[in-house]
């Protein structure tokens, strides 16, 4: 393995988050032009669809070209890719969230609109597509791929996964609107970081968190479900109220930080190293 010093893994590292953000940049030029207060969700999902190939192809040569050291077969080989057994993993996720909060008698359908305008649909629908698919892809390669076997060169296996889990949470935190929406970011973002990290390195392909990322962001994504916070439910297929209780329903932040999120992060992360075999070349330590 190629010895890399402390000061230039560090710089790469920077350098691996400066391709992630300016490619994002880059693809986010077309709603510019247009102006974020006009896009829709086909403009949403074009620059989505941009944003993927320029990240990745930013990543790979970054990787080629400039730290010179041979990671991006390990991150971006599909050799283990299971797409049925992981897809089905990344639709029953949000079914036993759901399932949760039924159960604790936190979860009432308000309204239904599937008489919603057809155009409306299909707006909202290319926008979570797009959007859920390129954080799936993108976030994936970034903070459980490309940081991680980087880090890897020089750490361990948990202090290499970590810490980019940790910068995975820091960029979201806009989002928390408390103290106590913080808090609870911290605690679910760093479970699902790990738990992905998890999934990658037991099964050998970040492809297989990719998927799972990608379902559960789809499937709650608020351009197609109103969680009772919206100002324009009206527009959305499903209105749901999940009780008023911010520790369980998520506050501001929403379902991805709640309580049964949670714990369906834990399930499914001790279920990962319990019952998944280590690929033979990308096996995870306990260092």
């Amino acid at each position: 393995m190629k010895e890399i010093k402390t000061s230039k893994l560090w710089g790469h590292f920077v350098g691996y988050f400066l391709c992630f953000v300016l490619a994002g940049i880059i693809a986010a030029i077309p709603r510019f032009i247009i102006g974020l207060e006009n896009e829709s969700g086909l403009i949403v999902f074009i620059s989505e669809m941009i944003r993927i190939p320029v990240s990745i192809t930013a990543l790979y040569l970054y990787t080629k070209y400039i730290l010179r050291i041979p990671i991006n077969r390990e991150t971006l080989s599909f050799r283990d890719f299971s797409l049925l057994t992981w897809a089905l993993v990344g639709i029953l996720m949000p079914a036993f969230v759901l399932l949760i909060f039924y159960l604790s008698g936190n979860l009432k359908i308000i309204q239904t609109n599937f008489t919603l305008d057809q155009s409306i649909i299909i707006d909202n629908i290319l926008k979570a597509f797009g959007m859920s698919l390129a954080a799936g892809i993108i976030e994936e390669l970034v903070f459980r791929g490309y940081l991680v076997n980087l880090l890897s060169r020089k750490y361990s296996f948990w202090i290499a996964g970590i810490i980019p889990s940790f910068l995975f949470v820091i960029i979201h935190i806009g989002a928390a609107k408390s103290v106590l929406n913080v808090f609870q970011l911290l605690v679910a973002g760093m479970l699902v970081s790990i738990m992905f990290l998890v999934i990658y390195k037991k099964t050998g392909s970040i492809w297989n968190a990719s998927v799972v990322h990608f379902l559960w962001n789809f499937l709650f994504f608020e351009e197609m479900i109103d969680y009772g916070k919206s100002n324009d439910p009206l527009n959305k297929l499903i209105e749901i109220d999940l009780g008023q209780n911010e520790l369980m329903n998520g506050g501001a932040f929403g379902i991805d930080v709640s309580i049964p999120a949670i714990i369906v992060y834990i399930l499914i992360l001790m279920i990962s190293l319990k019952f998944i075999n280590n690929t033979a070349y990308n096996q995870v330590d306990s260092r």
